[in-house]
């Protein structure tokens, strides 16, 4: 692994710059543009609820001045604002009268209660209740994960915030994202009733934020309860309506009252009661679907699965590294064993910093530090940001090609299919080819992939962008090579996409697609092409139960991966067939962190 030195929010706002300036999400690794409209949490996961247990000493003392007890939130449901007394209301808008200025923790609170209160609204607001989290959430806060960082970038009130308050407020969102099944684990403990009304979402996401603070990012009790709390008075954007909403003192007494509870010791002892119940209560294994382990350990067995979850889900979230892996103009090149640009690759690493390492394939890991666009050769488009992993389809199609075709690729006509955001593409371009045409049926992506290859300033002649679905597209010249990335779940991705892993059972819809776009990319390759079957899965039924069926149909057959053209520790990836198999936490060293990957190699029958 890289140095340690790298504090979190620098690592969280390295990747808001990659995902916002660059146009590049790192969350999604390149995976394809397909995402489902909703999905579903487990049903084995906890109800979160909002309501203190009556036996919450901490919040009725707190709450009983105001003469009556918030052990129910039957006066905070929808209309209850009216019910709320004249002096608690007087209270909540002195409080509020000078417009107060947002915080790291109010665009945070903001963003996911906006996400989850448009995931309930497109859902048609059926399941669960919509205060509920872990399966209360399975109505409401499915798709949220991803959209939430979307709802995040696009606060105008985020955009106001200095660098370091825009870290934290990332961090705020990521961990409620990573860790939702543990925290409203935990909550489950301290409260009973789901919170209804209007501000039901925002009192939901603000118990979150707070009990992440407590139980993951170790943050001072005093600032956790405060300022947190205080999220709920101020006077801006932070409710998921359109129309900014006072919250009734008695809902904010109760999570302030919820949070006091959270952050008290246990029995004279220094350990907070929210880490005990994090320890006797929860398990990280709570933050991923049931199904989900299940066709892992059915998949790749338990001690796999165990190497997997420790991984992407670690006990101590501070144990994580940050790191960003780039690939640069000169990786392929690299991998071949080629000597072009390797000064001035080695030149780029040293600028790149101490925290810096060259990976076997030719990737750099950098140590977050600082503004990726300070970043050395940004502004000449050197490098881009590829999971190594995901650079492991473009390697294996260029190595055949190259060898088949005795070294020269100056002729040859490659297609990459569902591109965006480019990272393979930029590949396949900077290996040489005659002509590379990436196809995107989402055009949303596709304007996101030509702005990528912009900043790469590579040659327009060399490349064509179709807004097409690939499997309704055909060439019209010879095809010597074929990227298929095909839509998947994206299961691999789930160290930096956590809402992945909570994800809705029925894949079946991708399934058909993979099928398709595969069948669909061996009729239009000609005898003698090559075709490279990808995934960011860690599903067999996606992967190999896809080529197995593939192959079996007679037009193509596997051409396997040789353990010379992938250096380093990904030789132990290469299964049985001669496919490519990557499973985060299995192969050693620097590539234990990589992103769940497949690739099988074909070539088409004469």
């Amino acid at each position: 692994m890289i140095r340690q030195g790298s504090n979190m929010p620098a690592f969280i706002a390295a990747l808001l710059l990659v995902a916002s300036s660059l146009d590049w999400p790192v969350a999604t690794a390149f995976n394809n543009a397909y995402t489902p409209s909703r999905t579903h949490i487990g049903s084995s996961h906890r109800r979160f609820t909002t309501q203190l247990h009556s036996t919450t000493a901490d919040s009725t003392k707190n709450t009983r001045r105001s003469g009556k007890s918030t052990t129910s939130l039957r006066s905070t449901s929808a209309g209850d604002g009216k019910k709320t007394s004249k002096h608690a209301k007087s209270n909540n808008y002195k409080s509020t009268a000078k417009k107060a200025k947002p915080t790291s923790r109010s665009v945070a609170i903001a963003a996911l209660a906006n996400a989850a209160a448009a995931t309930y609204q497109s859902s048609g607001g059926g399941g669960a209740q919509a205060g509920g989290g872990a399966q209360a959430g399975a109505g409401t806060q499915v798709n949220a994960g991803s959209f939430a960082t979307r709802q995040l970038e696009q606060d105008n009130y985020y955009k106001l915030l200095e660098p370091r308050d825009k870290a934290f407020a990332r961090l705020l969102v990521a961990t409620v994202q990573r860790r939702l099944g543990q925290i409203d684990g935990v909550l489950d403990c301290c409260v009973n009733k789901a919170p209804s009304g209007k501000n039901k979402h925002l009192v939901q996401a603000t118990l979150r934020v707070g009990a992440a603070q407590l139980l993951f990012l170790k943050t001072p009790t005093f600032a956790v309860v405060k300022e947190t709390v205080e999220v709920l008075r101020i006077h801006h954007k932070v409710t998921y309506s359109v129309k900014s909403t006072h919250v009734p003192e008695q809902m904010i007494k109760f999570v302030n009252g919820v949070l006091r509870k959270l952050s008290r010791t246990v029995d004279d002892t220094d350990e907070l009661y929210a880490l005990k119940l994090l320890g006797e209560k929860t398990s990280p294994r709570d933050n991923i679907a049931p199904w989900l382990l299940e066709s892992w350990e059915r998949d790749w067995g338990i001690e796999t699965t165990n190497l997997i979850c420790d991984e992407i889900m670690p006990r101590d979230e501070r144990s994580i590294t940050p790191h960003i892996d780039l690939t640069t103009k000169y990786s392929v090149g690299i991998s071949l064993g080629l000597d072009d640009g390797m000064d001035k690759f080695n030149r780029l690493v040293e600028q790149l910093g101490e925290d810096s390492m060259i990976l076997p394939q030719g990737s750099i890991r950098v140590g977050v530090n600082g503004d990726v666009r300070s970043w050395a050769d940004f502004d000449e488009g050197t490098w881009w940001v590829q999971d190594c992993a995901a650079t492991l389809p473009g390697i294996v199609l260029t190595r055949a090609l190259y060898d088949k075709h005795s070294g020269d690729l100056s002729n040859l006509r490659v297609v990459d299919m569902c591109a965006a955001p480019g990272g393979k593409t930029s590949q396949l371009l900077s290996a040489g080819f005659e002509h590379v045409t990436a196809i995107e049926a989402n055009s949303r992506r596709c304007h996101r992939l030509k702005k990528n290859l912009d900043r790469l300033q590579f040659d327009k002649d060399k490349y064509d962008v179709v807004v097409k679905e690939g499997q309704k597209w055909s060439p019209t010249t010879t095809v010597d090579g074929i990227l298929v990335d095909v839509p998947c779940s994206a299961t691999g991705t789930g160290s930096r996409r956590p809402d992945v892993l909570r994800r809705e059972s029925d894949i079946s819809e991708l399934l058909d697609i993979q099928e398709l776009l595969a069948n669909h990319c061996a009729d239009i390759l000609p005898a003698g092409g090559i075709m490279v079957y990808a995934t960011c899965s860690l599903l067999k039924e996606e992967s190999e139960d896809q080529v197995k069926k593939l192959v079996e149909k007679g037009l193509v057959e596997t051409l396997p991966i040789q353990p010379s053209e992938v250096p380093g520790g990904f030789q132990d990836a290469i299964d049985e067939n001669g496919w490519m198999r990557v499973i985060p936490g299995v192969l050693d060293g620097n590539l234990r962190s990589a992103d769940g990957f497949f690739a099988a190699r074909l070539i088409k029958k004469q």
